[in-house]
């Protein structure tokens, strides 16, 4: 029998593969392994390279069909505002919901349902909203931040130590935010390669291949914590 400890797990591992996100974290993950062992990995036979660039690149376009839909959040996230959004907040979820409205399109593009002559400036026009998104996104999270350090700093001039409940809880809280500005700009990254068309220090594989697999593993990290 397996052990009750084991059973949780498994409890939470499907919890955690029944949401959206997270099959579409693991692809991610997978994508940006295999990327990163093509750019910074010893060679590898001709084969074995095709086949590892094959499946990045099948991996990439499975991973678009998780977002079909998936601009109605960032509507809901703005109409969420009782009055017009603040600007940070219309750049982020704005910016998002262009991006993945477009990105339905790309989809369709790449698997051949609309004419190819679209994809480029469909993924130029689907690049600027992601970055506009992260500018917005960054923003909004740096405040939340300055905000998080101001209330313990307060909870420590009020007498709470290192160690107490409250405190501990909040600079929980404070890294996981933190971690998720380094998301943000990581993908921002990928996506400023994307609208420069790779020039520069963005053109090279290793950084946008380790960008990509960072952001992958701490939103893997925040997702599994949220299930």
């Amino acid at each position: 029998m397996p052990s009750s400890e084991s059973r949780d797990f498994l409890a939470h591992l499907e919890v955690y593969l029944a949401r959206r996100d997270g099959v579409d974290k693991l692809l991610k993950i997978s994508r940006y392994a295999a990327r990163l062992a093509l750019a910074a990995g010893p060679p590898l036979p001709p084969a074995a390279s095709s086949r590892l660039k094959s499946f990045e690149s099948s991996v990439g376009l499975s991973r678009k069909a998780f977002r079909l839909g998936k601009f109605v959040q960032s509507l809901n996230a703005l109409r969420a505002h009782p009055h017009l959004p603040p600007p940070p907040a219309l750049l982020a979820y704005g910016g998002e919901g262009v991006y993945y409205f477009i990105e339905q399109f790309v989809w369709l593009a790449k698997a051949g349902l609309l004419p190819a002559h679209l994809l480029p400036r469909l993924q130029r026009l689907s690049a600027w909203a992601e970055l506009l998104g992260y500018v917005g996104s960054i923003t909004i999270k740096l405040e939340e931040v300055a905000k998080m350090k101001s209330s313990i700093r307060k909870q420590l001039a009020e007498g709470c130590g290192e160690e107490s409940e409250a405190v501990r809880t909040m600079r929980g809280k404070l890294l996981l935010k933190r971690m998720s500005v380094v998301q943000d700009v990581a993908d921002a990254v990928m996506a400023l390669g994307d609208v420069t068309d790779g020039k520069g220090l963005l053109g090279s594989s290793t950084l946008m291949a380790s960008a990509g697999l960072l952001s992958a593993l701490i939103s893997t990290h925040k997702n599994w914590n949220s299930c």
